[in-house]
Parts: structure tokens; C-alpha cells; sequence
């Protein structure tokens, strides 16, 4: 993925980010993101590193989070998750379909 780097840098100079209204939690070292320019650099750095799904997810657990909203090809994270703790609904947005129910579920 490294030689892809420099072209999303300069795709991601073109995106405005504001700085998020609800909390962020990244992937890369499993805590909150607040900064606009460290979620690009995060978003850079997903490209080629290693995600800890199970840090993160036992993370969000420990912050009493329950509601995840998953956006994704397919549910996988979803299924993983679940093998990691119980204690997590967690919606996967994949198509119209399950967008819809989202939206509807949480009456956003």
C-alpha cells in the first residue's frame, strides 16, 4: 500500500475534516482522535499499518460505549467483535437496505 501514499496525501489535502462532534476513536492506537489533521494522518496510516481490532474494541467496552455503527462492504468487523465480546450492538451499514434500518433504529 506504501506506494499509494503520496496520492492520498494530496487527495486527502483537497478534504475539509472538522473536527469531530461526537468522539472518535481510531484504529491505529485504539484511543480518541480529536485533531482534523491527526485523522489524516491516521487515515494515511491505516494504509500500512497493522489494525488492533481487539485493542479497540476492548477500548470502546471499557468507555461503556454500546452502539456501533459500522460502515463496510460486508459485516465482518461485526463478526469478529462478537467473538471478542457480547456486550456490543453493533449495526453494519452496507447497502441502502441496512443504512435505512440504521437510520431508523437510532432515529438519526
Amino acid at each position: 500500500m506504501k506506494p499509494i501514499i503520496l496520492k492520498f496525501k494530496q487527495f486527502l489535502k483537497k478534504i475539509i475534516i472538522n473536527e469531530p462532534k461526537i468522539k472518535f476513536i481510531n484504529n491505529i492506537n485504539c484511543n480518541y482522535e480529536t485533531s482534523s489533521q491527526n485523522i489524516k494522518n491516521i487515515l494515511i496510516k491505516q494504509l500500512y499499518f497493522p489494525i488492533n481490532w481487539i485493542k479497540c474494541i476492548k477500548f470502546i467496552e471499557k468507555q461503556n460505549i454500546l452502539n456501533i455503527i459500522e460502515f463496510t462492504p460486508k459485516n465482518l468487523l461485526k463478526k469478529i467483535s462478537q467473538q471478542i465480546t457480547n456486550n456490543l450492538n453493533i449495526n453494519s451499514i452496507y447497502n441502502v437496505e441496512t443504512f435505512l434500518l440504521t437510520l431508523n433504529k437510532y432515529k438519526i
